[in-house]
């Protein structure tokens, strides 16, 4: 049903929200929820029944006239002004998604194993055990900034990639029939997979920090305890790289059908966060650089990454609420 709903907010997105308007998109409503359960009382997969409500009252011109809101449709621009997308450009879209998972992916691989040299070569012992007597830090930081050269390549291939589309920006478009089917299939098939990369990436996360616990209660040399963030970050890189993977593939399904927070509050709520975000994120760049270089102790300072992530969560979710509780004192 939750298809449907959605669907339904489509086909009425471009109309007035006046009352006659609301009305008819209840009454539609009531009619597509009544042709649903008479389908599945009859033994309809759920994907059948929804293919066949939206096949039956998915043209919202053929059944204008019955609602009474004919008129407010000539007036209004017509559905086919919006970009149709058929089931050979969704499926195009998703494959173009996951191939830019895999570039982000590998992007931010590279941004977290950026400091890793620098980590092992701060200590002396180490400089001493690879055989580095001078220079150590310098080759340390070439290579951090390097790494940061190619993982911003790969954002910036990535984003010429997917901006083929746009369609997570532009919200102008609509499934037809076939193409709605075939992505609630192909989303109904990937959940259990995102389900399953999620809880690994989740469990790697919890993971990480058991071999610096140990190392640490041991109370070893500094130089182990260095190695021991270094297997962090490789861990927590690991899990990183499947949350991307499997959010931007979701991401493909959840774009198309227009769920979560690409439905119209949703947009509104991420462009408030891209905002917020381009002044956020280069001050907490600007925050680490200055704190590890007047610290020089680059091997605690890489903790301001998942407390500025957290802090930001919790600005974008106070935005949310914000945005959502404005929407419903208009209405």
């Amino acid at each position: 049903m939750e298809t449907i709903k959605t669907y339904l907010e489509n086909m009425f997105l471009n109309l007035p929200k006046n009352r006659e308007v609301l009305h008819a998109k209840d009454e539609l409503l009531t009619m597509m929820e009544d042709k649903y359960q008479e389908l599945k009382s009859q033994g309809r997969t759920e994907n059948e029944a929804v293919g066949i409500v939206i096949s039956e009252f998915g043209n919202l011109n053929e059944v204008a006239e019955a609602l009474g809101i004919s008129q407010m449709m000539q007036e209004e621009p017509d559905e086919t002004e919006k970009r149709i997308i058929t089931i050979e450009t969704a499926r195009d879209f998703i494959q173009n998604r996951i191939r830019a998972s895999y570039k982000v992916g590998i992007g931010v691989v590279l941004l977290i194993w950026s400091p890793l040299l620098l980590i092992i070569l701060s200590n002396t012992e180490n400089r001493e055990f690879l055989g580095i007597r001078n220079g150590g830090m310098a080759l340390g930081l070439v290579v951090l900034l390097i790494m940061v050269a190619l993982a911003v390549g790969l954002f910036i291939m990535s984003g010429v990639e997917t901006g083929r589309y746009n369609l997570e920006k532009n919200g102008n478009f609509v499934l037809d029939h076939q193409a709605h089917s075939y992505v609630n299939i192909e989303e109904d098939h990937y959940r259990m997979v995102n389900a399953i990369k999620v809880t690994i990436g989740v469990v790697l996360c919890i993971f990480s920090v058991v071999p610096l616990l140990i190392l640490g209660m041991l109370e070893i040399g500094d130089d182990i305890l260095n190695i021991g963030v270094a297997v962090l970050l490789i861990i927590v890189s690991a899990a990183v790289y499947l949350f991307i993977s499997a959010g931007m593939k979701q991401s493909a399904y959840s774009i198309l059908l227009k769920k979560g927070e690409y439905s119209e509050q949703g947009r509104i709520i991420t462009r408030k966060s891209e905002i917020i975000g381009s002044i956020y994120w280069p001050i907490i760049v600007l925050l680490y650089l200055y704190w590890s270089f007047t610290s020089g102790n680059w091997g605690f300072t890489w903790i301001i990454w998942p407390l500025a992530a957290l802090l930001f969560a919790a600005i974008v979710g106070v935005v949310g609420a914000l945005s959502r509780t404005s929407k419903e004192k208009r209405y």
